[in-house]
């Protein structure tokens, strides 16, 4: 593996013959079409391939491997050595590019995410987020690592029309604010990969105290969409090096943003009131 930087097609080759019936096909779908599954979520790649969760992850382990997401990053390192790339960002930006070839690809890239993440709204779904966020006693903002960022701004840009808006940053404190969740309480969750364990904890303790769960993630059967009320599907495909890419984060944002607005036409008067009243309060902090 990596570690011993050994290439992973040539380990599923050397291994093949000891795989289970099943787990070869989760061989064979990786060899054929590498590319694609830096961008599937374990759930994703386990349907396409007509197998259970269970059995990728058990590849992964034949592999000696630490899980999926080793097995992504793995297979991705070894596509960008293949393809004579030392950059993090497989499949766009390479070693030779300019800053103008660079800035080209970082915005076809977020117009691109935009544009998915618009063709993927659900009208429906927004506006049961909203309808959700209205009647909560209480909305928690959640996310870690760089959803974490965009979790922060939600509260920020909530907070200045709602008064009952909450985040923390720490994990450990994040766990303790969903255990005194109850079922008045909403929560607006944020994960790209929907597949990250302290958030699955997360919600599994706020799923456990009754509250509603409104999650945006990129995968529709991910863990933590199964776990929620409302699920809004953000584009943008990130993939393993890639971690953190501003594309995601600004598919979140836009995400956010809609929902903000739809959340304010819903109670226009009392939301302008508010905004009004929020922006006074600062406006003498400005010169």
């Amino acid at each position: 593996m990596t570690k011993n930087n050994k290439d992973i097609f040539y380990s599923i080759r050397k291994l093949y013959d000891t795989f289970t019936k099943s787990e070869k096909k989760v061989a064979d779908f990786i060899m054929q079409t590498p590319e694609k599954v830096l961008y599937t979520s374990i759930t994703d790649l386990a349907e396409m391939c007509g197998v259970g969760d269970t059995t990728v992850f058990r590849f992964c382990k034949s592999l000696k491997l630490n899980g999926y997401q080793d097995l992504k990053m793995t297979l991705a390192q070894a596509i960008a050595g293949k393809e004579g790339k030392e950059d993090l960002i497989v499949g766009e930006i390479n070693a030779n590019d300019d800053v103008a070839a660079i800035a080209k690809k970082a915005l076809a890239a977020s117009v691109s995410a935009l544009e998915e993440t618009c063709g993927l709204i659900d009208p429906a779904a927004i506006k049961n987020a909203s309808d959700l966020i209205a009647a909560a006693k209480q909305v928690h903002f959640f996310g870690m690592g760089s959803s974490g960022v965009t979790a922060m701004e939600a509260k920020q840009k909530f907070m200045r029309i709602l008064p009952n808006v909450n985040y923390v940053s720490d994990s450990h404190m994040q766990l303790m604010a969903a255990a005194l969740m109850d079922s008045a309480d909403v929560a607006v969750v944020f994960s790209y990969s929907g597949s990250t364990k302290d958030i699955i904890e997360l919600l599994k303790i706020i799923r456990k105290n009754g509250a509603k769960i409104i999650c945006i993630t990129k995968f529709a059967k991910s863990q933590i969409a199964g776990l929620s009320d409302v699920v809004l599907l953000c584009g943008s495909n990130e993939g393993p090096l890639q971690g953190g890419a501003l594309s995601t984060t600004f598919a979140q944002l836009y995400l956010l943003d809609v929902l903000y607005l739809k959340y304010f036409v819903d109670h226009f008067e009392k939301s302008k009131e508010n905004k009004a009243k929020t922006t006074e309060a600062i406006s003498s902090k400005l010169l």
